[in-house]
């Protein structure tokens, strides 16, 4: 067993009831000699993993795993939090809202609300799509700069737009307006409008959008989804200090 194998078996000995650990507990607990667990636990303590109880012998959760107990705690709250609001969207829209997230390149779709219209969206939960190919793909690219998205599409080349110079150009019309629009789409007719937030605490990346049929909604309907999108990011933007939504 490995170092950072045994580091994780320790940390799992902690449950609601057994907040505290002893040497001797984790000793037979994990059938690991004393020496070994005691060195081991000593090495967490300092590392911020364990930190040693009043009484110098036990060992409790250390100041790093809170951290990330918060972080971890963000993260799924605020995808609620944006869950919710796409659901009222959808509700006041008619429109087919989708939540994804940036991971490894890629657009992870997470959550898909249906709206009102007959039209199938081939946007599926659970599956990966290129970071182009939706409108909060674009949105969330339009978070960074332009050197950045250069950067992007080096480490990943599969998505790269053909015409960087004339991408580069909606990037910026999008990072001005604050949302983004995808037309060119697997279901002829069908477009999207998508925005995006980031927790500056997490980091994490949270893209949402309104899908639609071009002959269902005329341009002014189409501006009115946009302006919800956008109020809706204020208020996401609010909870979690995304300072970005403050200049839009």
């Amino acid at each position: 067993m490995s170092s950072l194998s045994k580091a994780s078996a320790i940390l799992a000995c902690f449950t609601t009831e057994q907040t505290d650990l002893s040497v001797s507990y984790v000793s037979e607990k994990l059938a690991l000699p004393k020496s070994s667990v005691s060195r081991l636990m000593k090495e967490m303590a300092e590392l911020g993993l364990l930190q040693r109880g009043d009484g110098e012998r036990e060992y409790g959760p250390g100041y790093m795993l809170f951290q990330l107990g918060a972080i971890y705690q963000m993260r799924f709250d605020l995808i609620e939090v944006v869950d919710r609001i796409v659901r009222d969207l959808v509700k006041q829209t008619g429109c087919t809202g989708y939540i994804g997230l940036l991971d490894d390149g890629e657009i992870v779709a997470m959550r898909k609300h249906l709206g009102t219209d007959a039209v199938r969206y081939r946007i599926e939960v659970g599956r990966r799509y290129p970071v182009t190919y939706l409108s909060f793909g674009k949105a969330l690219l339009s978070r960074r700069s332009d050197t950045e998205i250069m950067g992007f599409f080096t480490k990943y080349p599969k998505s790269r737009p053909a015409n960087m110079k004339v991408f580069l150009a909606e990037i910026a019309e999008i990072r001005a307006q604050g949302w983004a629009e995808a037309t060119k789409t697997s279901v002829q007719g069908a477009h999207g409008i998508g925005v995006a937030v980031i927790s500056p605490l997490s980091r994490q990346q949270i893209g949402y959008s309104l899908s639609f049929h071009a002959d269902l909604m005329g341009s002014e309907q189409r501006r009115e989804v946009a302006t919800a999108l956008v109020n809706s990011a204020r208020q996401v933007a609010t909870l979690i200090m995304d300072d970005y939504w403050q200049n839009v």
